[in-house]
């Protein structure tokens, strides 16, 4: 049975008349006053998503834990602040994103820091912010960490990234656990790097990162019994142990998504389970929900500029976006349910394809979808559009980036304005 459409939209739309409207604001309204493509974020959807993670996760460690946003998913100082309130920390993994979460408010003691290839610059930007952790990603790394926190006369704590060689169930171009991704290091590696540590940074413990949309818990429990016989053998001091992210979403009405709550609370018990079966104290876990966390708040709205059917039969609808602002879908296969967002009740009158208006064959935001008959001017509404929609946002065929507004009770407040053809431009010498 398919989920009504609004299932996958954020906590507050609602489509009264056949009309949607996100926080209170009616979507057609929202075009009128900031024009499309735009980025839509629900503020209560991604504070109750946090409080979802934040609570349970509490609950089930007993407060010895830190959940920390992804930001690479929505590095946006609007939303992250809204994470900020809830609780929530700051993963981070360049000198770009340690400036948008200062300017969402996180303190460094907020921030855990990521990266296979930091340069100078990140790792100065991140230790400059008192970063409380940073994950090393291989000796090159570790030295480059080290130098910097000696040249500052400190010490900088450190996870060091281990690469169980666990391949999980989702696209190979976001599986990052496997044997021969660029993240991480064996385990023989990474026992040595940790037995060799320079001065200038103290080890706290061990990170471990799997792949994104997981949609289970039992790899990440199954993957914390390793991390436990792991360091039972090479860190017995550890008492920080960061688990990754990657908890999956529902794209469409015939995916499935895990309940959050239920999700955090089954890894930390499989994860203190495994280190008590191993006699070791049960550390501090931290968990870097990305998707999960913004997914479902956002919402991105297009204008239709043009319908034609081709010699095969299919009929697209091109609208005034495409996969510069949602490359998801030329990049992974990503699909997406869009729905006309001033006539939700109404009963599909065919199949359509969605296509964007860039120069590429693949500029395509979703295949042989059901819709009502659209018309030039319709406006075009595609949920689960909140994470690595803006974060990976580009400006192909020199195209502005989109505008983003965040929607609470009835209004809308601008929280990244539109690019303009002069910022394109700023650059060029």
């Amino acid at each position: 049975m398919s989920l009504p459409p609004l299932a996958l939209f954020p906590a507050t739309a609602s489509a009264i008349g056949g009309r949607l409207a996100l926080g209170g604001v009616d979507a057609e309204r929202l075009v009128e006053e900031h024009g499309t493509p735009l980025y839509v974020y629900d503020e209560s959807t991604l504070a109750e998503r946090a409080r979802a993670y934040v609570e349970g996760f509490r609950a089930a460690t007993g407060g010895r834990c830190r959940v920390v946003f992804a930001s690479k998913a929505c590095p946006v100082p609007g939303v992250m602040r809204v994470l900020r309130s809830q609780g929530v920390g700051v993963d981070v993994a360049s000198a770009g994103e340690v400036a948008a979460a200062l300017a969402a408010g996180f303190t460094g003691a907020e921030m855990v820091v990521h990266g296979n290839a930091k340069s100078p610059a990140d790792v100065a930007a991140a230790l400059a912010a008192d970063a409380a952790l940073v994950v090393v990603d291989g000796a090159d790394d570790v030295e480059l960490v080290a130098f910097h926190a000696r040249a500052l006369g400190r010490v900088q704590d450190v996870l060091v990234r281990v690469n169980p060689d666990v391949a999980v169930d989702t696209h190979e171009k976001i599986r990052t656990g496997h044997a021969s991704s660029k993240f991480g290091v064996a385990p023989d590696a990474a026992a040595d790097l940790i037995a060799r540590l320079p001065a200038g940074v103290r080890l706290r413990g061990v990170h471990v990162h799997l792949g994104s949309q997981v949609l289970d818990a039992v790899p990440l429990v199954q993957m914390a019994d390793w991390l436990a016989d792991f360091v039972a053998e090479a860190a017995p001091a550890t008492d920080v142990v960061d688990v990754g992210g990657g908890v999956g979403v529902r794209y469409t009405d015939g995916d499935e998504a895990p309940d959050i709550r239920r999700f955090v609370v089954d890894v930390a018990r499989g994860a203190a389970d495994a280190f008590r079966r191993h006699g070791l104290p049960v550390p501090e876990l931290v968990l870097e929900p990305g998707r999960s966390l913004v997914a479902q708040a956002g919402v991105t709205l297009y204008t239709v500029r043009a319908v034609k059917t081709t010699a095969d039969g299919t009929t697209y609808v091109a609208v005034d976006g495409g996969m510069a602002d949602n490359p998801r879908v030329s990049l992974y296969g990503g699909r997406y349910h869009p729905v006309l967002a001033t006539r939700m009740d109404a009963a599909p009158s065919g199949r359509y394809s969605v296509a964007g208006r860039h120069c590429e064959e693949g500029d395509q935001l979703a295949h042989d979808v059901p819709l009502p008959e659209p018309a030039v001017g319709d406006v075009i509404a595609v949920p689960m559009t909140g994470a690595y929609h803006q974060a990976m946002a580009t400006t192909y065929n020199l195209f502005a980036r989109p505008a983003a507004v965040l929607v609470r009770d009835g209004a809308a407040r601008v929280i990244t304005r539109r690019e303009t053809v002069a910022d394109l431009l700023a650059r060029e010498a």
